[in-house]
């Protein structure tokens, strides 16, 4: 046991590196100038070339890599362009709406999910049990985003049951925050 879990712990590497390597190309083959975007379109070349230096853009590409490889190792995700902010800060202020949300989901597939297997079961080779497998290939290949879009526009848009957006704290209000999560909690 131990010596299949140091293989598979070795094994681990080369995928993280993979993911390493190919998350950093992706970041660096976006579109326009991270200094630039932050300091808007009224910004002089000096001030941009200034953040560049502070922001290690100026460096060699692989030197920037080992400088952000070194970074996350120690849990320096950076600073995210957009929030001007830390992003390991970014990730821990949505944390509890992403637990939540993941928890709902979770629930729902559990309340949908069991009974639907058991009545497939019970009931092998019927027309229940075909119709139930169709609908569960049909909720496993439609796209979620398209899922959640489609329900936000029946329930909240035509029906005006449920709220279509906004994220409310149980502890504000345990039923508003469930309300709140269904939509996204189903479309899951």
């Amino acid at each position: 046991m131990i010596n299949y879990l140091v293989r598979r712990t070795i094994g681990l590497v080369p995928t993280l590196m993979l993911v390493a390597v190919m998350t950093f190309v992706i970041m660096h083959l976006a579109p326009g100038d991270p200094a630039a975007r932050m300091l808007g379109v009224r910004a002089t070349e000096s001030r941009i070339q200034a953040v560049r230096a502070g922001m290690g853009l100026d460096q060699p590409l692989p030197q920037q890599f080992l400088s952000w490889l070194a970074g996350a190792v120690r849990g320096d995700l950076g600073r995210s362009y957009v929030l001007d902010r830390s992003v390991a800060q970014a990730l821990y202020e949505r944390l509890p709406v992403t637990l939540a949300l993941a928890l709902v989901g979770l629930l729902l597939a559990l309340l949908i999910g069991i009974p639907i297997g058991v009545l497939a079961a019970v009931r092998r080779g019927s027309f229940a049990d075909q119709f139930l497998s169709v609908v569960a290939i049909v909720g496993v290949s439609v796209p979620s985003f398209w899922l959640a879009l489609v329900l936000i526009f029946i329930f909240a848009m035509q029906l005006g049951v449920l709220p279509s957006g906004r994220y409310v704290a149980f502890t504000e209000d345990a039923l508003q925050c469930v309300r709140h999560l269904v939509l996204p909690g189903f479309a899951m």
